[in-house]
């Protein structure tokens, strides 16, 4: 497995700041981050003033309304991405993603796990190893 093209084809792609942390050495973990764009965040902020009847900007609009739509978009791209990358590169992958904090809701913070072996990934148990 090519780590470092594995890695430039995620940069490629969207992702930032992509680490790897070390692991077993048939299974790639990688920390990253999914930056969204000024319309992502303008359309999370137009739902959920549009969708909610709570106050704007009040903690049920954030935690009902624009993280979860946030979170949507980030889920669904990098899932794109992990589907292109395992095409690319033939490998498995599988990917874990952390809540979005509603004081600094412009990323969303993933762990990738990449392997080349016939083995399944199990993403909760890498997650346990590397105590994340």
């Amino acid at each position: 497995m090519n780590v470092i093209e594995i890695i430039e084809f995620l940069k490629d792609s969207g992702l930032t700041q992509v680490e790897e942390i070390e692991y077993k050495d048939d299974i790639l973990v990688l920390r990253c981050y999914y930056d969204f764009d000024k319309d992502e965040i303008i359309a999370a902020k137009s739902f959920a003033t549009e969708e909610s009847d709570y106050e704007l900007e009040s903690e049920e609009w954030y935690s009902e309304y624009l993280i979860p739509y946030l979170n949507d978009i980030a889920v669904d791209n990098l899932s794109d991405i992990v589907e292109e990358t395992m095409d690319e590169f033939e490998v498995e992958g599988q990917f874990s993603s952390y809540d979005i904090d509603r004081n600094n809701f412009q990323y969303s913070e993933f762990i990738l796990a990449f392997s080349d072996s016939e083995e399944e990934i199990d993403i909760d148990n890498i997650l346990d190893d590397i105590d994340l």
